[in-house]
């Protein structure tokens, strides 16, 4: 056998080492790659965290017991739309092992999108949640927060978490919370779809899963079994003994109830504001209701009436958590004052507040003309309160209530005049039942970032991307002539 020669030996180890390399470099693809899936991190660098799940949404996703499928009926024409919901579904599906996100192209698929369709009952584009045997349709419309008065209707806010989360909830939830809604003495009706009517806020709640119903209160010795929830929006008449010993007796027993009184002017001589006999009834649960009209000079809105101002001071609690952080305003129209007083073992805590320069005009026999005084409850002003028991008997459920001053911040106009009014609502009923994981969960600003270039700086670009590659081949063939020599 032929000794091997240094040259073979040279090249021996040469070959050894380089298949070495490979080996290694193949290895730690692999390491790398492991702990990528087993370790999988994903970053959200935009400035509102539109792609990051909120703490309530996490809390929900760990607690799924069930599958949930999202089937993503939508076409990439809608470029913002469509990625902000897939981006958005695929950070749900990371969450949780439960979550499951299949997208339809409908046009690169459309026999299956058609099937699908036909499969779900869906007329629109949008996204269909599904668990078992049941299912939530949620349309495009509903996604996105649209600004149309700028010429080209551009994306200002995503809901899609919102209505995710809310989807989730529904299908993994034993049952809806039943909320009865008092008629009788002129409150506003969930089916009235003028301005002044409920039919936006019973749409609202109806996708938090809620079981909306009216409930005539006059003749009742009690509160239904089975209620979770009593509303009280707007009356303009008094309630009689008879249904506040009712009220009282379900309220005391653990119950949660949701009041909202306007202050109504009084037709009769000397002015004054209708008493509803809820106004002391309140005060035993320490909310302390005023004879007044809250004024704010200083929150006006635009194209609107004095008697419509913004609100962007909120109390520390669960129920405007969100809209502290977030800046975020709350319209009211035609309030009254409503805040903490004091009761005996009942926590009660102020949720808006006017800025400094409001105050409760209680001289209403000169309408319109108002200035502040000396008998006026001076600003800030509360508008808005809540009270649960501080301690219960073991086995008893706290009390809940929330009491505010203002109806017509849940109304269909101010509804559709403001989103968040709508928040401030599902979020007063959602905590009012326990259902802490659906606060704080409102539309995210989307970034609308656009790179404006004129012709000549195109044709820059392009020169520069053309030469980039000849450049590298002018380079590489100086470095190889003089390799050569």
């Amino acid at each position: 056998m032929p000794e091997m020669t240094q040259e073979n030996r040279r090249k021996l180890v040469k070959t050894g080492m380089l298949s070495a390399g490979v080996l290694l470099l193949a290895a730690l693809l692999v390491i790398v790659n492991y702990f990528g899936w087993k370790y999988y991190k994903r970053f959200d660098w935009t400035s509102s965290q539109l792609y990051s799940l909120s703490d309530k949404t996490q809390k929900v996703l760990k607690g799924l017991k069930s599958d949930i499928d999202f089937i993503v009926f939508m076409s990439p024409e809608q470029r913002d739309l469509y990625q902000s919901t897939n981006e958005l579904l695929q950070r749900y599906g990371a969450a949780s092992r439960h979550v499951h996100v299949k997208t339809i192209d409908l046009e690169k698929n459309p026999v299956e999108a058609q099937a699908l369709t036909q499969r779900f009952g869906v007329t629109t584009q949008g996204v269909v949640v599904t668990s078992g045997k049941d299912k939530r349709i949620i349309a495009t419309q509903d996604l996105a927060e649209i600004d149309s008065q700028s010429g080209e209707p551009r994306i200002t806010g995503f809901k899609g978490e919102q209505l995710f989360t809310s989807a989730i909830l529904q299908l993994s939830e034993g049952k809806k919370p039943k909320i009865l809604f008092i008629t009788g003495h002129g409150e506003h009706s969930l089916d009235d779809q003028s301005g002044h009517g409920l039919s936006g806020a019973q749409q609202l709640l109806g996708r938090d899963n809620f079981d909306l119903s009216e409930w005539a209160s006059l003749g009742q010795a009690a509160v239904p079994p089975g209620t979770d929830l009593v509303v009280i929006a707007g009356p303009t008449t008094s309630f009689v003994q008879p249904e506040i010993d009712a009220l009282s007796a379900y309220l005391n027993n653990g119950g949660r109830m949701l009041v909202m009184l306007d202050p109504t002017v009084s037709s009769g001589a000397g002015g004054g504001l209708v008493a509803t006999h809820l106004e002391d009834w309140l005060g035993r649960y320490g909310i302390k209701v005023g004879q007044n009209i809250v004024v704010d000079p200083a929150s006006m809105l635009p194209f609107f009436g004095p008697e419509t101002i913004f609100i962007k001071s909120y109390g520390d609690h669960p129920v405007t958590k969100a809209f502290a952080g977030g800046n975020v305003p709350v319209l009211v129209s035609l309030a009254r004052s409503a805040g903490a007083g004091s009761a005996p073992g009942i926590k009660v805590t102020d949720l808006l507040r006017t800025s400094d320069k409001g105050w409760g005009e209680t001289d209403l026999s000169h309408l319109p003309t108002i200035s502040l005084d000396a008998k006026d409850l001076a600003g800030p002003v509360a508008i808005g309160a809540v009270a649960e028991s501080a301690l219960t008997a073991p086995g008893k459920r706290p009390m809940r209530l929330v009491a505010f001053g203002d109806s017509d911040f849940a109304t269909n106009q101010l509804l559709q005049a403001n989103a968040d009014n709508g928040l401030l609502l599902s979020n007063t009923l959602n905590w009012l039942v326990e259902r802490e994981a659906l606060l704080g969960i409102p539309a995210k600003k989307t970034e609308q970032v656009r790179l404006t270039l004129t012709g000549e700086q195109i044709r820059r670009i392009y020169l520069v991307v053309a030469l980039l590659p000849i450049l590298a081949i002018v380079l590489g063939g100086v470095v190889f002539s003089r390799r050569r020599r």
